[in-house]
């Protein structure tokens, strides 16, 4: 008789199955009242996919219920990289607003990741078209760490983008073909320094 045998799983199955076991079992245990476990379940999942934005940010959220800014800002900072890296951009912005918000709590605590943090943001809303709260954030980051007495500072956007090339999406320089650059190209450009902070 021939035994018929089955493909070794995919890598990428074994992680999705994987996931769907922890989220499944982080879900029983939250509903239990046992939310401690319940989010080391989810940061186990998420480790394993940090590509979802939506594993990050329940992730996110359920470390800052817990009352562990650490953890929910990194989460929350993972959330905004997987919804570049997924093409909305826009989507980016609510998660990353709470890492900041968590980064000014923290204060005096790591301002240098305060700052990269607020450079990140502000980059990232100037290039989806909110140059205003691009500075508006750089302000406001800049008034936290003063009030905090930190000796850092955060530099205007225009200083740290103009010791860049210029690329074609940036909006100074049209496009030969006159098509507008898109939203989500220009964003890609961060998505890499998203991913570079976020490695553990």
């Amino acid at each position: 008789m021939l035994s018929v045998s089955k493909p070794p799983p995919k890598p990428s199955d074994t992680i999705q199955v994987q996931v769907e076991q922890l989220t499944a079992e982080a879900k029983k245990l939250s509903s239990a009242g046992k939310e401690a476990q319940a989010l080391e379940a989810y940061r186990k999942a998420a480790e394993l996919m940090p590509g979802a934005p939506w594993l990050q940010h329940r992730t996110a959220e359920l470390a800052r219920k817990l009352k562990q800014p650490v953890v929910a800002a990194l989460h929350y900072r993972r959330a905004g990289a997987a919804f570049i890296g997924a093409g909305f951009p826009k989507r980016a912005l609510g998660p990353l607003r709470s890492a900041w918000a968590l980064g000014v709590a923290a204060l005096p605590a790591n301002p240098t990741g305060f700052v990269a943090l607020t450079l990140d943001l502000a980059e990232l809303q100037r290039e989806l078209g909110f140059p205003a709260d691009g500075d508006l954030s750089l302000a406001s980051a800049n008034e936290a760490l003063r009030a905090a007495n930190c000796s850092e500072t955060v530099p205007a956007l225009e200083a740290r983008v103009s010791e860049k090339p210029l690329r074609a999406s940036d909006p100074a320089v049209p496009p030969e073909s006159g098509v507008k650059p898109s939203t989500q190209a220009s964003a890609l450009g961060l998505l890499a320094r998203f991913r570079s902070a976020l490695k553990p």
